[in-house]
């Protein structure tokens, strides 16, 4: 199945191509004017050679190397004929490898488009390029938008590149380069499990020696850690294999090696927005929201509208307790609308909540109900702002739909103990805070995994100590949170008449210094009731 009929493309690769269309049509009776050229020196016919030589690096940085030097090259009269058909391979080259590591750049193709209409002999490439630029970028996460005009041409387009498929296979059994863009061009990228049909196999292994295909057969149809190390063996400069292995580690759940990876990938794919949202997902799992706010920053820099990036900075802001500016970067990505709107919708409620405006945090919440109709978090964080309200039945319909989701979301058991103990309907108080307290002791176990993992890990001392301190602190709220909910459901459970369970709670607020002396006192009531 060709990949190219569910690729997007945005507006401005539309007119791309409806440029190339046209200068496609025209070539064919455009006039050759002869062009006069001189000698080419032994000093420009080497820095060809080093074009060439850094082409066959088969990487993104001797793509981008050989690239500068065709551009020097081609401002050389006696040169512009003779570097056209290598300048135009590496071009087409760069255009892939960009799709595959996440860069979303029409200036290959634009540049190639310069090339054909200087050179009409060479009009071959131009299928091949409007392939290219229909390649989705290798991403996670909304990226572009899809237009409707976007779909409608890729569709267009299906007859031409099934044509375009046919011819590349002929030539793919005989070199390398061709063989590469085949598998490219008709390929998934190895994010899910994906069979390769005979005629994609048998390219596949058909040059073994060709790092083109090395690279092709390291990510395809899974990404194999051995095959991607042995390429950065080979050339230190593959930092594309580094930005697999970053994914790899991702899907692993070592983090730690992810960021290792991700940040070796940086080095040489700076213009790719995939290496840096990589960066900001993963120091917001780890909490360095700082860090994570300043990844987030740079993949808004290469890509304005990624709706993941701005979705990652807002929460960032937010746990900074930047709760304004975090409602601003929400806003812009509402405006743009369509992407990750019930998620946005949330943490808009999220900060305004914070900000205690109640009403807007009412709305917004509202929306994202809507857009995430079987989210515990958003009812759990509804029935929160209904209670505060004082609507205390919609708050109740709220919690309970949150449960239904998530058994274990602590807002809403905590916040049904409350409402049920404003009703005075004890024993409903009692069951809900005991469950959000032992819900509370199972992620006091969590952190301390946590803690013990950071001081194993090899981080450095100092960025260590400085997680470490976070999650600590983390720890002693959980346990103060835990011993409340423990103290509360005694009081509620002796309020209900069961003195036994009010006891076994008693004791359990008892554990925590910070209750011991009331949880103390509590149980000598509770000792001294009837029954």
């Amino acid at each position: 199945m060709m990949r190219a009929t569910s690729r997007r493309r945005t507006e401005r690769h539309l007119a791309a191509i409806g440029a190339l269309t046209g200068i496609f049509f025209s070539l064919s009776c455009a006039p050759q004017a002869k062009v006069e050229t001189a000698l080419p020196s032994a000093e420009l016919e080497k820095k060809a050679a080093d074009a060439e030589a850094q082409v066959k690096r088969g990487c993104y940085i001797g793509f981008k190397q050989a690239i500068q030097i065709y551009q020097e090259l081609d401002g050389q009269p006696s040169m512009t004929k003779k570097i056209a058909y290598p300048y135009l391979r590496a071009l087409l080259l760069m255009a892939v490898r960009e799709r595959e590591v996440g860069i979303l750049s029409h200036a290959s193709c634009q540049k190639a488009l310069e090339l054909v209409k200087e050179n009409p002999a060479l009009r071959q490439f131009l299928p091949y390029f409007e392939i290219a630029d229909s390649m989705s970028p290798r991403t996670r996460g909304i990226m572009q938008d899809i237009t409707v005009a976007a779909v409608k041409k890729v569709d267009d387009d299906f007859l031409q590149q099934k044509q375009a498929e046919a011819d590349l296979y002929n030539k793919a059994l005989a070199d390398d380069y061709h063989a590469y863009l085949y598998v490219a061009f008709f390929t998934g990228y190895g994010f899910y499990a994906e069979k390769a049909n005979e005629s994609t196999a048998a390219i596949l292994a058909r040059y073994p020696e060709s790092i083109l295909l090395r690279y092709k057969n390291a990510i395809y149809p899974r990404s194999n850690q051995v095959k991607l190390e042995a390429l950065i063996q080979a050339d230190s400069e593959f930092y594309e294999a580094y930005y697999n292995l970053g994914e790899l580690s991702i899907g692993g759940q070592n983090l730690l090696e992810a960021e290792k990876n991700f940040l070796k990938a940086l080095e040489g794919l700076a213009e790719s927005p995939q290496v840096t949202i990589y960066l900001g997902s993963i120091y917001t799992a780890t909490e360095e929201f700082e860090k994570s706010l300043e990844f987030y920053d740079k993949t808004l820099a290469l890509s304005p509208k990624y709706r993941d990036a701005l979705l990652g900075k807002a929460i960032s802001l937010s746990y900074l307790g930047r709760y304004q500016e975090a409602i601003e970067v929400l806003n812009r990505n509402v405006e743009l609308g369509f992407y990750l709107m019930g998620e946005s919708y949330y943490w808009l409620a999220w900060n305004t909540h914070e900000l205690k405006d109640n009403d807007s945090a009412q709305a917004n919440i509202e929306e994202s109900k809507g857009r995430l109709p079987t989210n515990s978090e958003v009812f759990g964080l509804s029935g929160t702002i209904a209670f505060e309200k004082g609507e205390i039945d919609r708050a109740e319909k709220e919690f309970l739909e949150a449960l239904k989701y998530n058994g274990g979301n602590t807002e809403a058991l905590y916040g049904l103990g409350r409402l049920y103990g404003q009703k005075e309907k004890w024993s409903d108080s009692a069951a809900y805070y005991e469950r959000a307290a032992f819900v509370f002791e199972r992620n006091e176990s969590a952190i301390a995994d946590r803690i013990d993992q950071i001081k194993k890990s090899s981080l450095s001392e100092e960025r260590k100590a400085r997680l470490l301190a976070k999650k600590e602190q983390q720890l002693k709220i959980t346990q103060a949170t835990a011993a409340t909910a423990f103290y509360n459901a005694a009081a509620s459970f002796a309020n209900s008449g069961q003195k036994a369970k009010a006891l076994d709670m008693a004791a359990r607020a008892a554990r925590h210094p910070q209750f011991k002396e009331k949880a103390e006192e509590l149980i000598k009531q509770i000792k001294q009731m009837n029954g």
